[in-house]
């Protein structure tokens, strides 16, 4: 295995922290330590797979160049790393979609699948290697070594270098390479291991990268901060690539916008998302409550089988909570729906369980609960046949229903 740039950081990363998430998601340290180094090699991998791409590749260092040299340690210190709604975990999620678009459940549940983890701790162990990945070339921004010239091969060299550590079954889940610019969020699986290179050197190299790459920023956090100045280490990019959101099934949902509220809040919003579609009824004089104007959420995630829901769900709901806010009035109810498959009690308890998560998220966002009701439906009112996978990921939707504003 090629040696690896990240290994040079002197730092180790403090027992406590990974005593804390290992503690959190009833696993051991040796399985989250297993989980971060793998993270970590997704996310290389996947962005050295769009390296080819000049519009991808200067988001990513712009949005790396942005990115706080104490991002590591302060999730550490505040608990980010492991509260699900965090910005820290949220800004992950959305550069995971960004890379990996419709493919990232599949890629977090190879992840699962490698350490044995709940596919809501392999979500949180991937947002964290993906603000890991940004944080340690941002670094390099910095200090001169990587620009928009040499990223490419910079990631390259690292991918390659850390390709050991993905979990299996990684490239049976390509990342699309286009021929043009790729659209990307400036916010914020599976493919066969070659088991001849499964020796205990890559396993210790990765755990020893993932170790130092955290520490590093532990140790930054507490030193002086020099002012630098980005402009003269990061080549100017003539124009910014436009922003796409993409949907839990893979559609795009447009651009990035502003909506303002009217309490002053701006929301950033994808153009032809739930959210748009929910202010344009509430702000509409001519529509009225009623029983069939149901709005389907677009990004949101749950553990297979479960309520529980996945971090990057966070986003949506922070949006929803904003906008129930600007407008005291409005009430909702939420509803779930399961497809056809297995039986159909235990679908309909799932999907209110499903429906009482939201709402009890929103709750936790500041709204009122006497502003929600939760109603799970089951399989009852089907959008798609059932038939085909995709009907059935349609079927598996939370909705909104406005019954006052």
């Amino acid at each position: 295995m090629q040696n690896s740039s990240l290994a040079t950081i002197s730092a180790a990363l403090p027992t406590h922290s990974i005593q804390s998430i290992a503690s959190h998601f009833g696993a051991s340290e040796t399985t989250i330590l297993d989980g971060l180094q793998s993270s970590v090699a997704s996310v290389a991998n996947g962005l050295a797979q769009k390296s080819g791409d000049q519009g991808f590749v200067s988001q990513v260092l712009k949005l790396a160049s942005a990115t706080p040299e104490n991002a590591i340690s302060s999730a550490l210190s505040n608990g980010s790393l492991t509260t699900p709604a965090s910005t820290f975990l949220t800004g992950g999620s959305q550069f995971l979609s960004t890379i990996f678009g419709g493919r990232l459940s599949a890629i977090t549940e190879a992840l699962g699948s490698k350490t044995g983890l709940r596919t809501s701790a392999a979500s949180t162990l991937l947002a964290i290697g993906a603000q890991t990945v940004l944080g340690f070339i941002g670094s390099k921004v910095r200090d001169g070594s990587v620009s928009l010239t040499n990223l490419p091969s910079f990631l390259t060299r690292e991918s390659d270098a850390l390709k050991g550590l993905l979990p299996e079954g990684f490239h049976r889940q390509p990342v699309p390479v286009s021929t043009h610019k790729v659209d990307v969020n400036p916010v914020i699986a599976q493919s066969v291991r070659d088991e001849e290179r499964r020796s205990i050197l890559p396993w210790l190299l990765g755990l020893l990268v993932l170790a130092l790459l955290l520490g590093f920023w532990w140790n930054r956090s507490h030193q002086p901060i020099v002012a630098t100045q980005p402009e003269t280490t990061v080549p100017a990019v003539s124009a910014p690539v436009p922003a796409t959101i993409t949907s839990s099934t893979g559609a795009d949902l447009g651009t990035l916008v502003d909506a303002t509220l009217p309490d002053s809040t701006t929301l950033h919003i994808p153009e032809r998302g739930v959210e748009g579609k929910l202010l344009a009824f509430i702000k509409d004089p001519a529509r009225s409550p009623d029983k069939t104007s149901w709005f389907d959420f677009d990004r949101l995630l749950f553990d297979t089988g479960s309520d529980t829901l996945q971090p990057q769900s966070a986003d949506q709901l922070n949006n929803i909570a904003a906008i129930l806010k600007a407008y005291p009035a409005v009430h909702l109810t939420i509803g779930g729906y399961t497809d056809n498959t297995g039986d159909a009690a235990q679908n309909l308890k799932l999907s209110q369980d499903r429906a009482n998560s939201v709402v009890n998220q929103l709750e936790t966002m500041g709204i009122d609960r006497t502003r929600l009701v939760a109603k799970g439906y089951g399989e009852d009112h089907p959008v798609a046949d059932n038939s085909t996978a995709d009907g059935r990921a349609l079927n598996r939707r939370i909705s909104m229903l406005v019954t006052a504003k």
